[in-house]
């Protein structure tokens, strides 16, 4: 059953990350080498901390878009089970309804839904769109509008999409005043994520060596966050860039300098992606899929 709690955890936290929460400010490492560091966080007690990363693919600044579709082929391995998601998104923003902070700034736009969308010939339900963020110290949780979303577990319940890799899948917009839009979306090969743990949290030696089937495609990203003693939900901490090589060394201050202590797990993970843009000015369109694999690990 904890388990499985955990594994739940993980995917709300990706359903959640994938809506496109605003994405909090983070600082680039400086780095000799071609790979790119990003702090998300260092407020590891906000319990409510959402890096707006993902875990999800989706990583730009989504106030600047007015459209976006996302699919997401998710697997997350823990205590050596692994269940397979597949997750179908589009949301449309309305950018005539903005929503602002307290002190003006802007947060994001409301959305709309204004005709039928058909992922692989399934269609599509809509669901209401949360945003949570914090304002003035404050947690807020407000729905925008709706979404259209298909989700499934090992590709049975509750819907019957399934997300394919290295394929294409069928997108259909049926606005009901305009004619039919469709077009096929890229899917990028699946990748499989291994996560070898060296050391130990009393030593202050921690060290992780990730490796993944290779493809060489341009990048990829990697996700390191950590897990709560007693809770299920998961931190987003570092965000690396990286070669589609198939290795990396995560640095060991990356891990040593976390206040381990007060952790019991660490989460990696692996994400594979195609992104594409259609259209401009208000029908500019994100078009993101991608591979995602989610390892978690007990702290030694």
């Amino acid at each position: 059953m904890k388990n499985l709690l955990t594994i739940t955890a993980l995917f709300l936290s990706l359903l959640l990350i994938s809506g496109c929460d605003k994405p909090a400010p983070t600082e680039l490492f400086d780095d000799s080498s071609e790979d790119e560091y990003e702090v998300l966080t260092k407020n590891l007690d906000d319990q409510y901390y959402n890096s707006g990363v993902d875990t999800s693919g989706l990583e730009q600044d989504l106030r600047g878009l007015t459209n976006i579709i996302s699919l997401s082929g998710i697997k997350i391995t823990n205590e050596n089970q692994t269940i397979s998601l597949s997750l179908a998104q589009a949301l449309f923003f309305d950018r005539s309804k903005p929503v602002f902070y307290s002190n003006g700034e802007l947060l994001a736009y409301k959305t709309v839904t204004p005709g039928i969308i058909k992922f692989d010939n399934h269609l599509a339900r809509t669901v209401n769109f949360h945003l949570r963020y914090r304002d003035r110290g404050a947690m807020r949780d407000t729905v925008l509008g709706k979404k259209y979303m298909l989700y499934s577990v090992d590709g049975n319940w509750p819907d019957p999409f399934r997300f394919s890799y290295n394929s294409s899948i069928p997108f259909e917009f049926n606005p009901l005043i305009l004619p039919p839009v469709n077009f096929d979306i890229q899917t990028p090969h699946e990748i499989n994520g291994h996560v070898i743990l060296q050391g130990n949290r009393a030593n202050r030696d921690l060290k992780a060596v990730l490796e993944w089937n290779a493809f060489n495609s341009k990048r990829i990203t990697l996700i390191l966050g950590v897990i709560r003693q007693g809770r299920i939900h998961s931190i987003p901490v570092y965000r690396i860039r990286t070669k589609d090589d198939g290795n990396l060394v995560v640095p060991k201050q990356f891990l040593n300098e976390l206040p381990l202590e007060d952790f019991n797990k660490l989460v990696f993970t692996f994400i594979r992606s195609v992104e594409n843009f259609k259209g401009d000015g208000n029908n500019k369109l994100l078009i993101s899929a991608q591979s995602i694999h989610s390892i978690v690990i007990d702290i030694p």
